[in-house]
């Protein structure tokens, strides 16, 4: 407390008033996507010292919130070095995307979902996930990515360009260039926009989402997804999610299922508490039925993963399947290496 005490004898305190005051007298800077707050305190540190100090210590801590899931469920749903391509599209064929419409149930952070618009060309993708915090980082990956794709194209426009204007000095290789620019400009905004179009993300507890009419799907993907919904909200639970994929599917459509072994669920039975939405008669309004704890759900569970194909065959009506997964990822690092089914409506 040493330290303390000379601050307080020393008169310093009187000095970080003044300093505060003066800081919350500064006009508000306006809102701007660009705008880093490391460099405005940087560049002021000048002017406010001990409030740059305090800012500098606070700033550098790093903050996040995780849904429970996301904490254990960490198979390729998290972005590891960088933007790297998941090891399952090792598996995944452009065929059952190309031109579709998709849709990603559980798509976390928004990184598979991105990938499959880029890498296969699908008309359009949504990406749903019951966690706002997750849907909002899946939105801000797909600005940075769209962001990061933009500026490579400018850049190598741009060195086209003056790769043309540093040519032999004619008048036809200046035109040339003017004209390279005004390309340029016309395609930039486009191509931006087009990735936008194509993917969107919802916030949408799937279990108990209704459905659209209007809206059909030529592939749904279920990534590592029917642990947490079965965990959550029990047999039934599941049941409902393969009925809702069967809806939601084209006649011809694929339904690509990565389901996780029953180990897991063992390892992750307490690791969460949930409340039961259920919709009332009225729709602008959710009632809570009960609270049920996912140790319980997992005791009640007579629908084991082994079971999933037979269910889906049998009872849901999907024609084919397909398991495309247990070879071609045997040699990736764990956590990639379970099975993956297609099953063809």
């Amino acid at each position: 407390m040493i330290g303390f005490d000379d601050y307080v004898n020393n008169g310093d305190c009187a000095v970080v008033a003044d300093e505060l005051d003066s800081y919350l007298d500064e006009k508000v800077i306006p809102r701007m996507e660009d705008f880093n707050i490391l460099s405005w305190w940087k560049t002021n540190a000048n002017r406010y010292p001990t409030l740059a100090r305090i800012a500098r210590d606070i700033l550098a801590i790093p903050i996040t919130t995780v849904a429970s899931e996301s904490v254990f469920n960490t198979s390729g749903r998290v972005i590891g070095q960088g933007l790297n391509e998941d090891p399952r599209f090792k598996v995944l064929k452009k065929e059952w995307f190309e031109g579709k419409d998709c849709l990603d149930i559980g798509c976390n952070s928004g990184i598979i979902t991105i990938q499959i618009a880029q890498k296969f060309n699908c008309r359009s993708i949504l990406g749903i996930d019951i966690d706002s915090n997750r849907v909002a980082d899946a939105y801000w990956h797909l600005r940075k990515i769209v962001r990061t794709e933009h500026n490579e194209k400018r850049r190598a426009n741009a060195s086209r360009v003056e790769v043309i204007e540093k040519g032999d000095g004619l008048e036809k290789n200046v035109t040339a260039a003017q004209e390279e620019k005004k390309a340029i400009s016309r395609n930039c905004s486009p191509a931006e926009r087009n990735l936008f179009d194509i993917v969107s993300f919802k916030q949408e507890n799937f279990v108990h989402g209704r459905d659209s009419p209007e809206k059909y799907y030529d592939a749904i993907l279920c990534l590592s997804v029917t642990k947490w919904i079965h965990l959550n909200w029990g047999d039934d639970g599941l049941i409902t999610l393969f009925m809702r994929i069967w809806k939601l599917l084209r006649p011809g459509g694929i339904f690509v299922l990565e389901p996780q072994p029953w180990v897991s669920y063992e390892k992750n039975r307490r690791v969460s508490e949930v409340l039961f939405f259920l919709q009332s008669h009225n729709p602008s309004y959710s009632t809570i039925t009960g609270m049920m704890t996912t140790a319980t759900n997992f005791q009640n569970i007579k629908l084991y993963p082994k079971e999933f194909q037979e269910i889906l065959l049998d009872k849901i009506g999907f024609r084919t399947v397909e398991d495309i997964g247990s070879g071609g990822l045997s040699s990736s690092k764990t956590g990639f290496n379970r099975p993956i089914f297609l099953f063809r409506k």
